[in-house]
């Protein structure tokens, strides 16, 4: 069980979300073909291995560059929307730290880059909480961060807390009508579709959640 992350656990840590994101990626696939074009699957296999391809570069690297250079190598091997929202979720993460000259996250400080890559994310994207997207998901995890923190609680119940969170924010999005993007083009077809976006990140914060469950 972990209680802070270094720089060393970035290449661990990224092949944990790389394999959960492939089991899923039958599952993302098919919620993408519903709601847009299908290769969400294939984004996030395609970037999810040039960040695990270009980590052991990064050795020695601080945490700022290794998650800005990560973020960037996701969206140049998957280049896409979604490509283009995890680049700015990586560049938020790495303002954060190079401003706070982090050499580790602590729960604190990962609970601010969560909340700092949704509002990134948010501002890049033009959509908010409700549209049926990514952000479903994304801001209920980084509430749950920040709420954790606050009451004291370690890292790994803090990421147990916010993968449930992501969970039934991504859920929530199954009776909505989608209203961003090329789903929006789809009107009442996208009703009882589950938001692929929002999938992925609730797929992802469940990884870091077993990793740092240990």
């Amino acid at each position: 069980m972990k209680d802070m992350l270094t720089a060393e656990d970035a290449l661990p840590l990224a092949r944990a979300v790389q394999a959960a994101l492939q089991a899923a990626a039958d599952e993302i696939t098919g919620l993408d073909a519903q709601m847009g074009d299908g290769d969400l699957g294939v984004t996030c296999r395609l970037g999810m291995a040039a960040i695990v391809e270009g980590l052991p570069a990064l050795a020695g690297s601080s945490l700022d560059q290794i998650w800005m250079k990560s973020g960037m190598a996701f969206n140049s091997a998957g280049a896409s929307t979604y490509g283009a929202l995890v680049a700015t979720a990586g560049m938020q993460a790495a303002k954060y730290a190079k401003a706070e000259g982090l050499e580790q996250w602590d729960l604190a400080a990962l609970a601010a880059a969560a909340k700092g890559a949704a509002e990134g994310i948010e501002k890049r994207g033009k959509a908010s909480r409700g549209q049926k997207t990514m952000l479903d998901a994304l801001w209920p995890a980084a509430e749950a961060l920040q709420a954790a923190h606050e009451a004291g609680a370690s890292l790994a119940e803090a990421f147990a807390r916010a993968a449930r969170a992501a969970e039934e924010g991504m859920l929530s999005t199954t009776p909505l009508k989608a209203s961003y993007g090329r789903a929006a083009w789809l009107q009442d077809q996208t009703i009882g579709v589950q938001d692929p976006g929002a999938t992925v990140v609730t797929v992802v914060f469940k990884a870091v959640a077993e990793y740092v469950g240990g």
